[in-house]
């Protein structure tokens, strides 16, 4: 082989071996992503037991969870795939979107902490106005339903009856 072929063979290789490093390809950037921290009451300080959190993966809405924090509030997911996740708070009082967007790389995370607080626009929802608020639309549903049936009672006795 002449010196100017076999240059060309080998800046071939190197071009074709620094391309195949400078493309993202899907298969080398997959990996599993380990993601753990700590949640905490609303006061910033007190660890939350018994909380389960949950990564959903914005593009494909699948999910992993944790088990539930512990009494230190510590919880630890270790199979999720690198990617984008919503990482969601599930509590006895409900669920909680803790982050919208969060990004995993493979391999492990810096931990996540989580406090767990009401959002202003949701305080005072809970408990009895919120009962009273479904009870009158219950009870305004019944009084409706049955004026349309006493309408149509009466409308049907006036037709029968004339």
């Amino acid at each position: 082989m002449s010196p100017s072929r076999s240059r060309r063979a080998l800046a071939l290789t190197l071009a074709a071996t620094t391309a195949l490093f400078l493309v993202p390809a899907p298969v080398l950037a997959a990996g599993e992503a380990q993601l753990a921290g700590r949640v905490y009451d609303a006061d910033g300080a007190t660890p939350r037991s018994g909380v389960v959190v949950t990564l959903v993966d914005a593009a494909t809405d699948e999910s992993v969870s944790s088990t539930p924090t512990n009494d230190e509030g510590t919880f630890r997911i270790e199979q999720a795939q690198a990617g984008t996740y919503r990482v969601l708070a599930e509590t006895p009082e409900g669920a909680f979107l803790a982050a919208d967007a969060v990004d995993l790389q493979p391999g492990a995370n810096r931990p996540l902490s989580l406090t767990l607080k009401v959002a202003p626009a949701m305080e005072g929802t809970t408990g009895s106005k919120m009962k009273t608020w479904k009870k009158w639309v219950i009870a305004g549903a019944i009084t409706v339903t049955a004026l349309f049936l006493i309408n149509e009672i009466s409308t049907e006795s006036d037709a029968s009856g004339s």
